[in-house]
Formats: structure tokens, C-alpha cells, sequence
């Protein structure tokens, strides 16, 4: 904490409320956000995820069937992968929109890329070549070159990612803040750090609330996080994220430049492997996973993830209450049955 707080003054910041300056990269509201908030799966399939978005990321001959590099026979695995990702999309765009704000603040990328906007505020909604843009950042966060980052930063506590932050605006790299919360998971884009007598906070564009700031903060005392007021259950209350170590990340914009592996076209070892993919179209209606099997159970609710199987994995992609949760089990797991259930009671077995 003492290391944190040597970078803090006495001086208030009026603009990010009470407290005392530590750091601000210089967003302004109004002009560096964007004035629509997140959504999810659009009706107009070019506007979700496409063969296009999977051949940008990955390369033609990773995507495609060997031929005309001009068009594209989808490999099997590639039209699997796009069905997947897009369930997935219906919870929300928001590590999409984190990170190309974070981009666009930076100057990396520039609003006269889409349709010759002059600032990110005045970029509309229905541009084609934003939601390229938005559906490729997104997807990011499923690739381990960009996955691997995110998992080694929740293995730092609050205050220490803190200080990476810190040291990370000092040099002019950028990040998205992700945050864990009774299964769900959300993206949200940092730009300010204040000091107040029991917490530091860190100022956020939450791209859920356009045109305001939001605050993390984080208790110098306890080592924990907090994020008051957060839209998480499906009937739309709100409700306080908290956590500690293991539940908050930070991910440079850099980790996320390429060139990026199509583990899942190439990697041989991984087919050996038992993998189950399980996304609910319908944004408020998120889908729970039971699995048995002779070596230990996973479980996952609204409130917990238990997992007794050594060597079996679990993953969640930030969209809301109703993420992306891809479970690997070892090659060696055996036979081993599985229950989906909803909010909604509809149960299925397998």
C-alpha cells in the first residue's frame, strides 16, 4: 500500500469526485467514450462474428479449407467456433468496447476510421466497420495469448494490480480492468486513480453506463475490491460486485497486437482432451453446469464454481451473467455425465 500511495498528492481532482490525484491518463467524458452502451447479438449477422472476423485473427489457411484464398470453405471446427463465440456475444460486447476505447484513447487506432468521425463520442452505433472492430477485440479474451495475461494478473492481489496500473499509465500502456462476481464476469476501461482515506479508486468507462464514471475501489486496509450498483441478475437488479485475489485482472492493450495460434484448428494435443462449450442464447437466462464423473464433480450456480477434478479446467469469458464457460477435462477423465439447468427450470441431461 505504502508503494501505491507514494505515487498519490494532497492535491484534489474535482472532476473524479472526492479524493486526492494519483494518476489520470486524460479521459474526458463527452468526447473519449462512445454514446451508445453495450448490447449484445445483433439481428444482422455481419455485425456478430464472421468467417471474416475468425480469417483476420487467424490467417486464411487456419480458418479455411486448402483453395481460393478469395473465398472460404469453413474448416469444421471453424463453423463449431463461430456458433459458440456468437452465443456468447448475446451477453454483451463489453471487453469489445474496453478495448477499443483503450485503443482509441491511446491513439493507436483513430476515430476518422469509422466513417470519418472527429471524436469517439460522435461514432454511430449502426458502422460497419466498428462492429468489425468490436466483435474482433472481443474475441480476444478467448485466445491464450490474451487469456494467459488476464489469468497471470489474477494471481496479484487488488493492491498489486493497482501498482501495475499505475506504473503502466506512468509509461503510456493501456488496459482493461476485468472483474469476476458469482459467475458472471465484466470488461470495464481504467483511466484515473485517486486516493481517499480508507480506499484508493480506480475511475473506469464502463461502457454499460455512456457518459459516466464509475468507480472501483479498492480497500487499503482489507487488500479487496468493490463495484457498487452493478446490473448483474436477469431481472435487471443491481447489485455490489466484490472480491479479492483471483476475482480482479488487468490486461495490457499490447498483449492483444498477434499474431494470434488457432490452438483450436491446429493443436493436436488438445483433441485428446474432452471439452464442453456451454453458452445461453437468451441473455437473462444464463445455463449452470452439473458434471459427475469417478475422478471428482464440477459445479457451477449463480453464486460459486466448485471443481474437484485434478487437472480439469474452467474458463469464463466477461459478458455479463452469461458468459462463454468452456470446461476442459483431461484425456484420461473416462466416462462422466453432465446437467444443464436454467433459471427457467429447463433441465437437460447428458
Amino acid at each position: 500500500m505504502e508503494r501505491v500511495a507514494s505515487n498519490c498528492t494532497d492535491a484534489p481532482v474535482p472532476r473524479l469526485g472526492q479524493g486526492n490525484f494519483c494518476i489520470d491518463s486524460g479521459f474526458t467524458f463527452s468526447k473519449d467514450d462512445f454514446s451508445f452502451a453495450n448490447w449484445g447479438r445483433s439481428q444482422k449477422a455481419d455485425e456478430n462474428i464472421t468467417i471474416q472476423t475468425l480469417i483476420d485473427l487467424f490467417g486464411h489457411n487456419s480458418v479455411c479449407l486448402s483453395g481460393d484464398e478469395k473465398t472460404c470453405t469453413p474448416r469444421p471446427i471453424t463453423t463449431q467456433k463461430l456458433i459458440e463465440w456468437n452465443s456468447a456475444l448475446a451477453g454483451g460486447r463489453c471487453e469489445g468496447i474496453a478495448t477499443l476505447s483503450a485503443r482509441l484513447h491511446m491513439g493507436i487506432d483513430d476515430p476518422s476510421q469509422f466513417n470519418q468521425s472527429v471524436t469517439v463520442n460522435s461514432i454511430r452505433k449502426n458502422n460497419r466497420e466498428l462492429n468489425q472492430a468490436l466483435v474482433y477485440w472481443w474475441a480476444t479474451q478467448l485466445l491464450p495469448e490474451v487469456a494467459n495475461r488476464a489469468e497471470e494478473s489474477r494471481l496479484r492481489s487488488p493492491l498489486e494490480l493497482l501498482d501495475d496500473l499505475m506504473n503502466g499509465f506512468i509509461n503510456e500502456n493501456g488496459y482493461t480492468v476485468g472483474m469476476y462476481f458469482n459467475n458472471a464476469g465484466h470488461s470495464v476501461m481504467p483511466f484515473a486513480v485517486t486516493e481517499r482515506a480508507k480506499t484508493f479508486v480506480i475511475h473506469v468507462y464502463d461502457n454499460n453506463y455512456p457518459g459516466e464514471r464509475r468507480e472501483i475501489e479498492i480497500d487499503k486496509s482489507l487488500n479487496t475490491w468493490s463495484y457498487n450498483n452493478t446490473l448483474q441478475r436477469g431481472d435487471g437488479t443491481f447489485v455490489d460486485w466484490r472480491g479479492g485475489t483471483g476475482s480482479l485482472e488487468l490486461t495490457p492493450i499490447a498483449s492483444r497486437e498477434g499474431p494470434f495460434q488457432c490452438r483450436f484448428c491446429l493443436d493436436i494435443e488438445d483433441v485428446k482432451k474432452t471439452t464442453l462449450t456451454v453458452s445461453s442464447q437468451d441473455p437473462k437466462n444464463p445455463v449452470y453446469v452439473r458434471l459427475n464423473s469417478r475422478r471428482g464433480d464440477i459445479t457451477t450456480t449463480s453464486d460459486s464454481t466448485t471443481n474437484t477434478i485434478d487437472g480439469a479446467t474452467i474458463e469464463t469469458s466477461k459478458n455479463g451473467i452469461n458468459g462463454l464457460l468452456t470446461i476442459t477435462l483431461p484425456a484420461d477423465i473416462g466416462d462422466f455425465d453432465v446437467n444443464f439447468q436454467s433459471n427457467n427450470n429447463v433441465s437437460m441431461t447428458g
